[in-house]
């Protein structure tokens, strides 16, 4: 079964057509619709957002996909042509068969520990704590446990892990006394601080999974978690705009991490969360837009340690080179 997100043909035949539709301008009319580009219910898609809004890609609309099931529809019915997803999914979709190809990184980790006092600085400080986390089994539950293995704590005996459904639902558990620390993505974490300050709550953020993570792999604080992704049919079809698109995201998330609070306005008009609370999380999202060709290396690198505990978390297998575009 496909695993759900965050926060889920014939390759060598889309090359000659890729080829040819690069020799042809691409024409747009007044009546023709426009593409529409889809965003994660999540604040990196503030990204995807200014990329669209800049006036670089003409006849391109934003907007977000609601659920995951949504999503799926979409890939399956050939709908979404540009969507923003996890690696991990869009790896997932191309080894099942759908062709999907990775575009883009946008993130670079999202996940942290937070911690009702200041003690928690380390993962070996979380032996004999409850744990409350969300998304059983999926990437972000496997990342960390995965922290967990290489601090040297074994996660079904020196931890108990407290699972819930979504970060959304872990949140106010969290904060009503549930667990005595909280594995949170980005922005729900920063929503817990602020939530937890207009409480007059301690809360902290007490360990960056990224940073743990890189300390790791000894390639710094880079998880290659969300980025771009496109329908292969499309990219052959309109190699020049996803060329351009990519270029408009380069630009945009230099611009997003210059101007966190324009972009949280921007982007509340689209995310199921407040300006402010988009704003405030930009920083900690470790934005960097990468092509995924670019990015390859570190995206097989986080396969082959998600695969560790789960194979079937990407589809059994490393797609091949052909998935990464750039």
């Amino acid at each position: 079964m496909m695993k759900p997100l965050y926060g889920q043909i014939d390759r060598r035949a889309l090359l000659g057509a890729l080829a040819a539709s690069a020799l042809l301008p691409r024409i747009a009319t007044a009546s023709e619709p426009p593409l529409t580009l889809w965003g994660i219910p999540a604040s990196p898609s503030a990204v995807f957002a200014r990329a669209v809004a800049s006036g670089d890609l003409p006849n391109v609309a934003f907007d977000i996909w609601k659920s995951t099931d949504q999503m799926r529809a979409g890939i399956a019915s050939g709908r979404f042509k540009l969507f923003a997803t996890s690696t991990y999914a869009a790896a997932n979709f191309y080894n099942r068969g759908a062709g999907i190809r990775m575009v883009n990184v946008v993130t670079w980790g999202v996940l942290y520990v937070m911690a009702r006092d200041e003690s928690v600085t380390r993962i070996e400080d979380l032996a004999g704590k409850r744990v409350l986390l969300s998304n059983k089994n999926e990437a972000p539950d496997l990342l960390f446990r995965l922290v967990l293995k290489w601090s040297g704590l074994d996660p079904d005996k020196d931890v108990e892990l407290d699972y819930v459904g979504s970060p959304g639902e872990a949140v106010p558990l969290y904060l009503s006394g549930r667990g005595d620390v909280a594995v949170l993505h980005e922005p729900a974490a920063t929503a817990a601080l602020m939530r937890a300050a207009k409480a007059e709550q301690p809360l902290f953020r007490a360990i960056d999974i990224t940073e743990v993570y890189g300390q790791h792999t000894g390639r710094g604080p880079r998880i290659p978690q969300v980025g771009l992704a496109a329908n292969p049919e499309f990219l052959a079809a309109e190699a020049e705009l996803v060329a351009a698109t990519h270029a408009a995201c380069v630009e945009a998330g230099r611009w997003v991490l210059d101007n966190p609070q324009q972009a949280g306005e921007m982007s509340a008009a689209y995310l199921p969360l407040p300006a402010p609370v988009i704003a405030r999380s930009l920083p900690f999202v470790h934005l960097d837009v990468q092509s995924a060709k670019e990015a390859q290396e570190d995206i097989e690198i986080y396969f082959n340690h998600l695969m560790s505990l789960d194979p079937g978390i990407v589809g059994g297998k490393l797609p091949p080179d052909d998935f990464y575009w750039g």
